[in-house]
């Protein structure tokens, strides 16, 4: 799939105003969002569904649309929507580069701080601000509907190391077809993950990723939020 090599960190996660491309419609566009294409790779589409949400369709493509956030995760520190998958990618291992295709993934960025940062981490990081400069982001965490395993199983990213936390919510093999909801604590998963105090987030992104499985994917995703916790929660 994507390595930082092919810019990975450049492709996840920084709104830089971007120029419109054949991927993405302009309704999205309008809204806020921006699409990022691979060297090589096939294009995904995304479209707006007329609501708020996004459909996507992947054909032996990958590709993901991302926009910058405004969020005080003190405050609410929930992410909340629902997804639905009509056509899948095949289980894969999420863990092996090259074969790690997924039917939809949402990525939640922070921004990069060094005092926290490990030894890797800050060595890396010279080379991804040199290519997508110093406002990339530092940390992601992951939120995929594929893969081999089960509900809540994390898997190390094969491309981010210590800088990616993965977590699988809805296994490849999920009911097609069906609207699921889903609730993640952003604060709370940044902490396991990290062993840190979540800085607020600076951008979400949404992607499909069928190229090496050569697969057909349809998908949709709506009502993206951030929400506060229920009391005594």
């Amino acid at each position: 799939m994507l390595n930082l090599g092919r810019v990975w960190f450049l492709g996840l996660l920084l709104s830089l105003g971007l120029p419109a491309l054949a991927g993405i419609d302009e309704a999205l566009l309008a809204d806020g969002w921006s699409e990022t294409l691979f060297d090589g790779k096939a294009a995904n589409r995304y479209e707006t569904d007329g609501a708020g949400g996004v459909t996507v369709l992947s054909e032996s493509s990958v590709s993901l649309v991302q926009r910058p956030l405004d969020v005080d995760l003190a405050a609410t520190p929930l992410l909340t929507w629902r997804w639905r998958v009509d056509e899948a990618a095949p289980p894969t291992d999420l863990g092996v580069k090259g074969g790690d295709d997924r039917s939809l993934a949402i990525y939640v960025a922070f921004p990069f701080q060094p005092e926290k940062a490990g030894i890797m981490e800050r060595m890396k990081r010279a080379v991804v601000e040199s290519v997508a400069g110093e406002e990339a982001p530092g940390r992601v965490l992951i939120y995929v509907w594929g893969g081999e395993g089960k509900r809540g199983d994390r898997v190390a990213s094969p491309y981010l190391g210590k800088a990616g936390a993965t977590t699988i919510l809805r296994p490849a093999d999920s009911e097609t077809g069906v609207w699921q909801e889903e609730s993640v604590d952003i604060a709370e998963d940044y902490r396991n993950s990290f062993k840190s105090e979540p800085p607020n987030p600076i951008s979400i992104a949404i992607s499909a990723d069928s190229d090496d499985t050569m697969s057909r994917i349809e998908a949709a995703i709506t009502g993206l939020d951030f929400a506060r916790r229920q009391k005594g929660s």
